[in-house]
């Protein structure tokens, strides 16, 4: 069987990493975008199957970034079997009134108009046919009541996951699927700019008692691009040890 191909975008990221390691321990060929870490990426990474790992700069807020490294993609791989869109802006916690539209706008141009342009520039491999699984991380704050002073980071992750959803349904004609996860908070360097009595609080009303690990995540994006997920379209998983139930 012909190997697979991989595109994890915002793959410097503590989930990314995660889910590249995991893929590429599965046999598919792992492409790994990153915006300014290649070099802690690729120590990351170094000796853990590398000969499956390809990285690639991009900028998701440049639509000419993302078109070029997409390009390149194909030209040396010639195909995308599977997208895994998990990057984001920096996370501050800023009450609305503290916040410029600036600060607002980047979380919509990574979250939504970064994911736009893929499939957009994907769209003559789309076209043809060509299977491709899209999973998009989302969060859990989509579900009941957001937290406060996230407002830049939440509406983003609503307008993406309005965008999945529009593309489960529009481009399924082409063989496309497009499923979402939506972890609780998680235990990567995301946290780092967050209070951290924030993530003891988190962990202590959680019911299990603790945050999810990046490895939660990845092995839930690692069932939805599996053969068992190939009925799977539209579908939104969270993953938050029962915090927030749909």
């Amino acid at each position: 069987m012909e190997q697979k191909f991989a595109l994890i975008i915002g793959g410097s990221g503590g989930i990314g990493l995660e889910t590249a390691k995991t893929l590429s321990k599965q046999g598919l060929k792992v492409g790994i975008t990153y915006h300014t870490n290649e070099s802690r990426l690729k120590k990351e990474l170094s000796g853990k199957n590398i000969e499956n790992h390809f990285f690639y700069q991009m900028d998701l807020t440049d639509e000419e970034s993302i078109k070029k490294t997409i390009f390149k993609i194909l030209k040396e791989h010639s195909k995308i079997d599977v997208v895994v869109h998990c990057a984001t802006a920096p996370i501050t916690n800023k009450a609305i009134f503290d916040l410029s539209w600036g600060e607002f706008q980047q979380h919509l141009e990574v979250q939504i108009k970064g994911l736009f342009t893929v499939v957009k520039s994907l769209s003559p491999l789309i076209q043809k046919n060509h299977e491709i699984k899209f999973i998009t991380v989302l969060t859990e704050y989509c579900f009941g009541k957001p937290p406060i002073m996230l407002s830049h980071y939440v509406t983003a992750k609503y307008g993406l996951m309005g965008f999945v959803k529009s593309m489960s349904s529009e481009l399924t004609a082409h063989n496309c699927t497009f499923n979402m996860v939506s972890p609780g908070m998680v235990d990567t360097a995301l946290l780092d700019n967050l209070n951290p009595k924030i993530r003891e609080v988190n962990a202590f009303k959680n019911p299990m008692k603790k945050i999810a690990q990046p490895s939660d995540v990845a092995e839930a994006i690692s069932f939805l691009i599996s053969e068992k997920a190939g009925y799977l379209n539209g579908v939104n998983i969270l993953i938050n040890g029962g915090n927030v139930l749909m």
